[in-house]
């Protein structure tokens, strides 16, 4: 209980502060599904930068003592703090772009999230490895003027290529975080292995991740977008053929007894959310 009031509720705390941004620019938007869609696209930015500062390249570390089962990697911890950070700087980059904020309101707020951090660096709950707190204001002020541009696109109506991007960003949080991670592989239904770069285990099975997911992605956006029927089948067939090979080269790693109903359940909550944020995106993916 002391580490959740030393370190947990301090990630609590910048969670409610993303929950409360995006429920007032959804409130004050004009269209609140697009604004929703769009919010998972730009949360699918900081992820996917995330990614490779973060587990690839050892930037820094967070401690929020949120995931302690000892079964489990103590990684999923850093990466469960993780997660309240990209969701956060995701949902100021909401509010700045829909609401069209001035641009020295981009540094005002990339300045406030510097002390933030600057905080937890006191605190304990954060620690920089070759990281700097200049690199997080610098960074933050190019991932608001990306979303403000990435915006004013999709306001006047973007082509399909960057619509293809827009969904395959948006899965991530839907995908990559909810199921595979939040799902499968903390209750231990699956996992990649560590064992493809013996001296990186961290790097194999991340590595493995992002790969499979932004292939399958890829393949299921392509699919959806086709109007006959049979490519969405084969585009879905060919993530299903992904997974049968991860799985016979011992690379994605089920619960026994568990291999095919979770490969139909990656397939299925793909497709799934695919529909999902073409829905929110007002249908544009298979009306343009």
């Amino acid at each position: 209980m002391s580490q959740f009031w030393s370190h947990t509720i301090w990630y609590i705390l910048l969670g409610l502060a993303a929950v409360t941004q995006v429920a007032y620019t959804l409130h004050r938007s004009e269209n609140r599904l697009r604004t929703l869609g769009f919010y998972l696209t730009i949360a699918g930015l900081p992820l996917y930068f995330e990614t490779f500062v973060l587990i690839f390249l050892d930037a820094y570390e967070y401690y929020p003592k949120i995931i302690r089962n000892p079964e489990l990697d103590p990684f999923n911890d850093v990466l469960s703090g993780n997660l309240f950070s990209q969701f956060g700087v995701a949902s100021s980059a909401l509010l700045l772009a829909v609401r069209r904020k001035p641009l020295y309101w981009n540094a005002i707020v990339a300045g406030i999230y510097s002390l933030v951090e600057i905080l937890f660096l006191r605190l304990g709950i954060y620690r920089h490895h070759w990281w700097r707190t200049w690199m997080t204001f610098i960074g933050l002020l190019a991932f608001f003027a990306i979303a403000k541009w990435m915006y004013a696109r999709l306001m006047r109506g973007v082509r399909p290529f960057y619509l293809y991007v827009y969904t395959i960003l948006g899965l991530f949080p839907l995908c990559n975080i909810v199921l595979m991670w939040g799902v499968l592989d903390l209750f231990g239904y699956m996992r990649f292995a560590t064992t493809l770069l013996p001296d990186h285990p961290r790097l194999s099975r991340y590595g493995l991740y992002l790969t499979f997911s932004t292939v399958s992605y890829i393949l299921v956006v392509w699919g959806y977008t086709r109007i006959h029927w049979i490519w969405r089948i084969a585009a879905l067939a060919a993530v299903g053929l992904l997974i049968y090979l991860g799985y016979r080269s011992h690379l994605m790693i089920f619960r026994e007894g568990y291999g095919l109903p979770i490969g139909f359940l990656i397939i299925g909550w793909t497709y799934g959310a695919v529909w999902a944020l073409d829905t929110l995106y007002g249908k544009r993916l298979t009306n343009r």
